[in-house]
């Protein structure tokens, strides 16, 4: 009986220090998510105007500008009864309201990439590009004072 309890200890002595070997060579889960935490780039967050005032500020900055200070930029989303070229349908957009050079951007925000078509000067033609949510903000809403002017931008935005 003596014999059986002392092998028994044994048995649970090794199974112990089994455990403890296991658990002291293994990285800790801690220190994973440190890790990946550190490598991720926090997301940007931004409204949809916002999204379609730093799109303007990357297409047509002065145009942008000038309508913005007019009273003419208008902010909208494409319905289902708007003729709009091929490919937009999903999409915000950004036109002044007199139109007078055909300027129009279209953006819409997928992931952390913003695709931006448009037309500028009666060019019915859509020009592309994509840039990330990231470049926008480092572009244009990295100080308090850019950030002030594109919140100043989407406050004078009208809506149809």
């Amino acid at each position: 009986m003596k014999r059986k309890v002392i092998i028994t200890i044994i048995i649970l002595i090794s199974c112990l220090w089994v455990a403890v070997t296991i658990n002291f060579n293994r990285p800790s889960s801690q220190q994973v998510q440190d890790e990946t935490q550190s490598s991720q780039q926090p997301r940007p967050k931004f409204t949809d105007q916002q999204i379609g005032v730093l799109a303007g500020l990357a297409i047509s900055p002065e145009w942008l500008k000038q309508n913005i200070a007019a009273n003419q930029l208008v902010y909208g989303i494409v319905k289902p009864s708007d003729t709009v070229p091929a490919g937009v349908d999903d999409y915000s957009y950004l036109v002044a309201a007199d139109d007078q050079d055909g300027t129009i951007i279209f953006f819409k925000a997928e992931g952390q990439t913003v695709i931006i078509k448009y037309t500028s000067q009666r060019n019915t033609k859509l020009k592309a590009k994509a840039l990330t949510l990231s470049q926008l903000k480092k572009e244009f809403y990295q100080t308090r004072s850019q950030k002030r002017e594109v919140d100043d931008y989407v406050a004078g935005l009208r809506t149809e």
